[in-house]
């Protein structure tokens, strides 16, 4: 991946004007929040193509049904946040088969919002494995709380408009939804706090792939 992307910087040859490029990073997670190297990479990327990018990062919704595991998604989530300090999406993915692993103890809505952390506490005593711990997961949820940065939007990877409806956000989120688009500063922040459901179909890329995205399932 690092090679791959440093043979985009070097080829300075390459014209990515009006095209949308999907960088499909590998689940190890020690290249977000440990290691420098992606971070230097996109950072060039930004600097050199003059790319708007937006990271977008899933984590599977089956964590929500234990509650350790979940505030060690919350974690990870914040500090890959903080590390590459570009616009953030978290999804949580695979939202359709969530209560195949057991019945969450809380609606979906307190895992997306992630409000008040101290709920989890007694479930997470009921584990004697997490009791043992109970201290340092307080602290760790008080961590994340006090940053206030993480929430979740939602992905069925079966359902067209759940991924539709993602499409639009991660396009808002890195300003692609501006392209074309002859306006003053005031109406440009009118459609940046507007609704999600903007047309997106005057856009074939953004067809293409959602098209691609279901070829692959």
């Amino acid at each position: 991946m690092i090679k791959c992307c440093d043979a985009m910087l070097l080829n300075g040859g390459i014209n990515f004007a009006d095209h949308y490029l999907l960088f499909d990073f590998p689940g190890q997670v020690e290249l977000f929040f440990i290691h420098s190297n992606a971070k230097t990479v996109i950072m060039k990327l930004i600097k050199k193509l003059n790319l708007r990018l937006t990271a977008v990062h899933l984590v599977d919704a089956h964590l929500c049904s234990d509650p350790g595991k979940y505030v060690s998604a919350l974690l990870l989530t914040l500090s890959t946040m903080l590390h590459l300090e570009l616009p953030h999406i978290n999804v949580l993915s695979k939202i359709d088969l969530i209560e195949n692993y057991g019945k969450l103890a809380f609606n979906l809505d307190f895992y997306t919002d992630v409000e008040d952390l101290s709920y989890l506490q007694h479930h997470l005593d009921q584990d004697p494995r997490s009791a043992k711990y109970r201290k340092l997961t307080k602290e760790l949820c008080d961590v994340i709380e006090d940053f206030s940065l993480v929430n979740f939007s939602t992905l069925d990877i079966q359902d067209k408009e759940s991924v539709g409806n993602l499409v639009k956000l991660i396009d808002k989120t890195n300003r692609y939804i501006f392209s074309g688009i002859e306006a003053s500063a005031v109406e440009f922040s009118k459609i940046a706090v507007g609704p999600l459901d903007w047309d997106y179909y005057r856009y074939p890329c953004l067809l293409l792939i959602l098209n691609i995205i279901f070829a692959q399932f």
